[in-house]
């Protein structure tokens, strides 16, 4: 058994209560109990709200990128790497309910310090792999845009897979991830190849 190490216990927890809660809505004293210890304690490691805030964010978001920019920065022999990372990515969104969140709530109700520090300290090299999927003969803002776009298509497919069974002609399948990580590649690989007007 590994050694409680609290400072971690109260990420963990602070992410996962900010994902289910909001941040407005969880006191320093909420993440205290939580986690079992003191507020004093809690200090000790945090200055404030807005620091935990910060950290919890970076916390998760740098465990749940790792093994993205991991499998970006592979060598694409076979041209699969597009199709790997979106079903990682898929797999990632759907299936962890506290990044998945995170991330949505950042989007919706992000400040733009923290939107800047969390982008400065933990997602800028993903999405340069990312850019790096795009045809390296086109402007690099135009390759930038392409990989908002990947992203959007991916984020927004999960975020609308909910409503799918109720669409009509929606299917409950329709939101497995393995279908959605399907269509997805499908979709971008005809706008990658050139096969698709835009997206």
């Amino acid at each position: 058994m590994q050694p409680f190490d609290t400072r971690t216990a109260i990420l963990d927890v602070s992410a996962r209560l900010y994902a289910d809660l909001g941040y407005s809505a969880v006191s320093m004293r909420d993440v205290a109990g939580v986690v079992g210890v003191t507020s004093a304690n809690l200090y000790h490691h945090f200055k404030g709200k807005d620091e935990l805030i910060r950290e919890a964010l970076a916390h998760v978001f740098t465990q749940k990128t790792a093994p993205l920019a991991e499998l970006l920065e592979r060598p694409d022999v076979t041209g699969e790497r597009l199709e790997a990372f979106v079903d990682h990515f898929v797999r990632l969104l759907v299936e962890d309910r506290v990044f998945f969140r995170l991330l949505v709530r950042e989007l919706v109700d992000g400040d733009g310090v923290r939107l800047r520090d969390l982008v400065q300290s933990v997602l800028e090299y993903p999405f340069r792999l990312v850019v790096g999927l795009t045809d390296p003969q086109q402007p690099e803002g135009e390759r930038v845009l392409m990989a908002v776009s990947i992203l959007g298509i991916i984020l927004g497919h999960v975020q609308l897979a909910v409503l799918l069974p109720y669409l009509p002609g929606g299917q409950p399948e329709h939101a497995d991830s393995s279908v959605i990580t399907r269509h997805v590649s499908a979709v971008l690989r005809r706008v990658l190849d050139g096969t698709a007007e835009s997206i």
